[in-house]
């Protein structure tokens, strides 16, 4: 028999109560982490264009900004989608906190999360060799900027006897950075500045509300990403079922796949120890990851799928606040 959720005005509106002493704290059971990849752009503003531009059509000067595209957007297309990887794989393995660029990352994900931004940052590293290997060519055998070509818009290149020539390779490789940043966590009896007992106790007051708001923020997201995924399940199999023979949507594996990174990442992340969101992960898992070829097969499998989906998303939304109309999926 299926558990009915109570439905609340908003799932959101209770306090996560402040770890036990005697259980494991929040800094032994997290750290602050952030990525910081920097890349070149491969733009460059060009204020002698921007004026010419703005002469020519009576403007100010400052009217507009002309933007070079250095190279074509091909040729640094490989690093943009390493460092795309990077990022979104970071945010999936860690929770928001604060606003320095800081997320929290559990100690349990933490292995997780280290092999996947050494390898990130392997591959960053590997297609920025090739880069360099590769600019003086790119930049020397273009025709699309004409006059407005300048050697010193390009990182390392230099003017030598009428040809441009990659001088300084470093100074090119310097403009490409990766770097995972690690810091602990902390919490009001961290909190140690020698200052009068009532403004001390006030502050740390503050930091023990500032912490349980962003252990409510990480998992009001948790519980975001399991919806998201679930009631798209919903919508794509109401969808699919409905549909006549012949013209039904493709069900793809990323719908399950994606239910699987999730429900597989969850329970780590989980550090402000939420049960039922456990308990709720737990029924997704059982109910609704089935195999993408025997479902594109089996009717009732279908069937029985969407009505599960359907089913978990609809008490999701009860518990979250969500309105029906809102769930994206059809009950």
């Amino acid at each position: 028999m299926t558990t009915v959720l109570t439905p609340q005005t908003s799932l959101f509106a209770f306090e996560i109560p402040t770890l036990p002493k005697e259980e494991s704290s929040l800094a032994e059971k997290a750290m602050r982490c952030a990525v910081s990849i920097s890349a070149w752009s491969g733009y460059k503003y060009d204020r002698e264009a921007s004026e010419e531009i703005a002469e020519i059509h009576g403007a100010e000067k400052d009217a507009g900004r002309f933007n070079k595209r250095l190279l074509p957007r091909k040729d640094l297309e490989e690093i943009t989608k390493i460092v795309g990887r990077a990022r979104r794989d970071h945010e999936f393995m860690t929770l928001p906190w604060g606003d320095d660029g800081y997320r929290v990352l559990p100690g349990a994900a933490y292995m997780d999360h280290s092999r996947a931004m050494l390898g990130h940052a392997a591959e960053f590293n590997a297609a920025v060799s090739r880069l360099v290997t590769r600019f003086e060519a790119l930049v020397t055998n273009q025709s699309r900027l004409g006059t407005l070509l300048k050697a010193e818009d390009y990182p390392g290149m230099r003017q030598e006897n009428d040809r441009l020539r990659l001088v300084y390779p470093e100074e090119l490789c310097s403009k490409f950075t990766f770097e995972t940043k690690v810091l602990p966590m902390y919490g009001a009896d961290d909190f140690r500045v020698a200052i009068g007992d009532e403004h001390r106790e006030r502050i740390k007051r503050q930091i023990t509300e500032s912490i349980q708001a962003s252990l409510r923020a990480g998992t009001r997201e948790l519980w975001q990403r399991l919806y998201s995924v679930v009631s798209h399940m919903a919508a794509r199999m109401s969808e699919h079922n409905a549909a006549e023979d012949g013209k039904k949507p493709k069900l793809f594996d990323s719908m399950i796949t994606n239910i699987v990174e999730i429900v597989d990442v969850l329970p780590k992340l989980n550090i402000g120890g939420d049960t039922e969101l456990d308990r709720m992960a737990t029924e997704v898992r059982d109910s609704l990851l089935v195999d993408p070829k025997e479902l594109r097969k089996s009717s009732t499998m279908r069937s029985d799928t969407a009505n599960a989906a359907a089913d978990i998303a609809r008490r999701m939304a009860a518990y979250m606040g969500v309105p029906a109309e809102q769930t994206g999926a059809s009950f």
